[in-house]
């Protein structure tokens, strides 16, 4: 499992364990005057912030759970986004789409000298990425698959 797929779960699972008791506290709390406004504050912010990570991470669901994913491929351009070279940017030219990686390869040529041919597979609403495949766009011979 990559870091996109597991940070996908983290998010989803954190959304849930914010959810639950921040609306079982709030039941409780709600008409009761013995807990501070406060207390009651916390865990409305506990269940906004759980709320985020849901809204962020259900619409892709399904598609994370069944692995229903889209590729998109062609010619694209690599740049590399940290100073280290950690992680990298695919820019397809096609449809200017930019995707994010945070396991970036070693490339001695980045930016927009030396096109590449990608292949990038997402969910299928494209909001979160999931793997990708960098080619040599004259040989097609595979450069990096992570």
């Amino acid at each position: 499992m990559n870091y996109e797929i597991a940070t996908y779960f983290v998010i989803f699972v954190l959304g849930v364990l914010f959810v639950l008791p921040a609306c079982y506290f709030l039941v409780i709390q709600y008409g009761n005057k013995q807990y501070p406004f406060f207390k009651k504050l916390k865990w409305t912010v506990v269940l906004l912030l759980g709320l985020l990570c849901l809204w962020m991470t259900v619409p892709s669901f399904t598609e994370m759970v069944f692995r229903d994913y889209r590729v998109s491929e062609g010619t694209c351009i690599l740049k590399s986004v940290e100073s280290k070279g950690t992680a990298i940017e695919i820019t397809l030219s096609e449809t200017n789409k930019t995707f994010s990686f945070r396991n970036a390869a070693d490339f001695k040529i980045v930016g927009k000298t030396h096109p590449y041919y990608c292949r990038v597979t997402t969910t299928r609403n494209q909001a979160f990425e999931i793997d990708y495949q960098v080619y040599d766009s004259k040989t097609q011979k595979l450069l990096y698959a992570n």
